[in-house]
């Protein structure tokens, strides 16, 4: 017997995973895709090659798995009880004795696997993601120009100098009709126009000779400068600009760095040190609930179609995540005990989710869902309302 319930578990869970597996990749590459074309235009900004976009986005990796995982999970719950539903294999399993919870339960303990995932994940890859995504990002700001210029970019040189040309060549170092601006200061900026510039990079790394022709220079005074050739050099101090140690936000520390710095400062301890520690494990912890939501939600009213389903279960992901948010702007200002806020909102979400749980008799059975669903079907629907 023990056997059969072994494998009616293992059943469910390999419909549930594949599903999750492809939700997960379908939101992160969403995710991924949009900020991916932010940090093209943020690479070839400074003037870099495209090598640390991978990196870049290996980093931020952790962190949108972190959003993604709720959603993931709560969307391959709903479609594979919904496919059995479809199937009539839930008919099979409650005619066999089993009632949702029971069919639930291996769902719910999924749940709790995904939950101390999410500490490893909360707790300890995004602390260290986002520090190598900060320290990446600060040595292509500050490694100098590499000499290459991208078409139609303005392009930061840094020490206030900037650059931009209609037209570039396939070395992206013969440019023509070119602009380049320099000073921080209106009142003293001086604008540079050009037929033609030739980027010659130093062969050291730590220096570019920008030769210009046939240009024109606009000082801030007023003053013009016409010139036949002019030869502007930069020079970088590639050795003198080491990023800082981890742990300049508390979002950089670990979740045993968090708890070692309230055990040491005490009743002194800043807010934003209890508010990301616990807020952490907050969103960890609630999986558990988003599990006992989604199954009576999946399982309420057997011929409602898929999308209400999909539909009310982001609303509670979107509400509860601005839940935690908006808590924490209240910790973060002093309106709220960061601990009894945060525990208090998860306290409230898991007693939610297990009324929900258990006051689900079956498929088809009124249920706490069961007049949403109506209410959508007169909305959404041909007018007709089919009986439960």
């Amino acid at each position: 017997m023990t056997q059969i319930l072994l494998r009616a578990d293992r059943y469910l869970l390999r419909q549930m995973l594949p599903r999750m597996g492809a939700a997960l990749t379908i939101t992160l590459v969403a995710l991924l895709f949009e900020r991916i074309l932010r940090l093209l235009s943020f690479v070839t900004g400074h003037g870099a090659d495209l090598t640390p976009i991978l990196a870049l986005a290996l980093n931020l990796l952790p962190h949108y798995l972190g959003l993604a995982l709720p959603a993931a999970f709560c969307i391959a719950v709903l479609s594979s009880l919904f496919a059995l539903s479809k199937n009539n294999e839930l008919d099979m399993l409650e005619s066999a004795g089993w009632s949702i919870r029971r069919v639930g339960a291996s769902y719910v303990a999924m749940s709790v696997v995904f939950c101390l995932l999410s500490v490893l994940l909360f707790g300890v890859i995004q602390p260290y993601s986002r520090f190598a995504f900060s320290e990446i990002q600060h040595e292509i700001i500050n490694a100098g120009w590499s000499g290459r210029v991208e078409q139609g970019i303005f392009l930061d040189l840094g020490q206030d100098t900037t650059l931009s040309a209609g037209e570039i060549d396939a070395t992206g170092r013969i440019l023509t009709n070119v602009f380049l601006v320099q000073g921080a200061d209106p009142k003293r900026q001086t604008a540079t126009t050009a037929v033609r510039a030739v980027v010659v990079p130093d062969a050291s790394g730590h220096s570019v000779h920008l030769v210009l022709t046939n240009g024109r220079s606009l000082g801030g005074d007023g003053s013009v400068l016409e010139f036949d050739e002019l030869i502007l050099g930069r020079k970088f101090d590639l050795d003198n600009t080491p990023f800082r140690p981890r742990g300049g936000s508390e979002r950089e520390l670990t979740l045993g760095e968090l708890w070692d710095q309230m055990e040491q400062d005490g009743p002194a301890v800043e807010p934003r040190i209890v508010l990301e520690f616990h807020s952490r494990l907050v969103r960890a912890f609630s999986l558990i609930g988003f599990a006992l939501i989604s199954i009576p939600l999946a399982v309420s009213r057997k011929r409602s179609p898929g999308w209400q389903r999909i539909g009310i279960a982001v609303v509670i992901l979107a509400v509860y995540d601005n839940l935690i948010k908006l808590i924490g702007s209240m910790a973060q200002l002093g309106q709220i005990d960061p601990v009894i806020g945060m525990w208090g909102l998860w306290a409230g979400f898991m007693c939610l989710g297990l009324w929900l749980f258990i006051t689900t008799p079956g498929q088809g059975a009124v249920s706490p869902f069961w007049a949403l669903y109506r209410m959508l079907s007169r909305v959404f629907g041909d007018g007709r309302v089919p009986p439960s």
